[in-house]
């Protein structure tokens, strides 16, 4: 099969089309015939080494879409076919084996390929909100980063709990997210943070001197969460904080399809890419200022 692969870390260059078996699927294990994989920040960083050593050579890539092949022992409820979105280890391939409890089968108001975009943006999302933020209904809830591939579905599922969502994001991005849901917007390259005012919670996707100011906006006994602030100092003694990665699960994964085909979260999907060209998609990545998600269509 076809694969993207990285035999040392490094600058995207590192990353090359390459042969590679097709995976077995073990015990537990569903081969899937990728659609789509999505293209994260956390991809880039894995490519860098910053997540520690791999077996090389590395296959990137932990969120896609696509049809079951085949199915390994252990495994119930899939058949080949069936259409599947979820998270593997090494989906910028034509093939990849996902542990079934990391899969679910894929919303279908939205293209096959365009599913590929959900599975960690939305499970980062939807675990941040609930687990971390603990949002209720007319919480006024901060989103920093909010046009990107997490921040996109934290603003729809912060709606979805009940909160009055305040959105940054450049100028450009503001039509987008009131359409999606957002009740006010804030220009983090014009307008001055005092203009977000305070509020009871913040989901900060960008890191460094956002997630200073994303504490700084908190009402006494306010929470925040950040997935991209990891080893910052920043503390406040009368609010809540907290830094985490997404655990993607089955269960999460079929509310957020029930949502999507509900019509009550959209995807946005801002760049499709052949597999051969995920170079220029880590290259966009990289510049932190895509809308939605890039995907790879091996």
């Amino acid at each position: 099969m076809r694969a993207i692969a990285v035999s040392a870390f490094g600058d995207p260059t590192v990353l090359t089309l390459v042969d590679l078996p097709t995976p077995e699927p073990g015990p537990g294990q569903v081969l899937v015939k990728v659609a789509a994989a999505g293209v994260g920040p956390w991809d880039a960083k894995g490519r860098q080494g910053a997540f520690g050593a791999r077996q090389f050579p590395w296959v990137p890539g932990a969120e896609i879409s696509g049809t079951v092949e085949t199915v390994g022992t252990e495994v119930e409820g899939y058949a080949p076919g069936d259409a599947v979105y979820g998270s593997p280890s090494g989906g910028y391939a034509e093939f990849a084996a996902v542990d079934d409890a990391k899969l679910a089968p894929a919303p279908s108001a939205v293209d096959l390929v365009d599913a590929a975009a959900i599975p960690i943006g939305a499970v980062t999302a939807l675990e941040g909100i609930d687990d971390h933020l603990h949002l209720a209904e007319g919480d006024r809830v901060l989103v920093a980063g909010a046009a990107g591939g997490v921040g996109a579905f934290v603003v729809q599922l912060a709606k979805v709990r009940g909160a009055q969502v305040v959105a940054t994001a450049s100028a450009a991005n503001h039509d987008f997210l009131r359409g999606i849901g957002a009740d006010e917007v804030v220009d983090y390259r014009n307008d001055p943070w005092s203009a977000v005012g305070t509020v009871d919670a913040a989901y900060d996707c960008v890191g460094g001197d956002t997630w200073d100011r994303c504490v700084a906006c908190l009402r006494d006994g306010g929470r925040a969460v950040t997935i991209a602030a990891w080893g910052s100092s920043v503390r406040r003694p009368d609010v809540e904080l907290s830094v985490f990665s997404a655990s993607v699960t089955t269960q999460r994964l079929l509310e957020i399809a029930g949502l999507v085909d509900a019509g009550r979260v959209q995807v946005e999907v801002s760049g499709r890419f052949p597999l051969a060209e995920a170079r220029r998609a880590h290259e966009l990545i990289e510049t932190g200022h895509t809308r939605g998600k890039l995907l790879l269509v091996p």
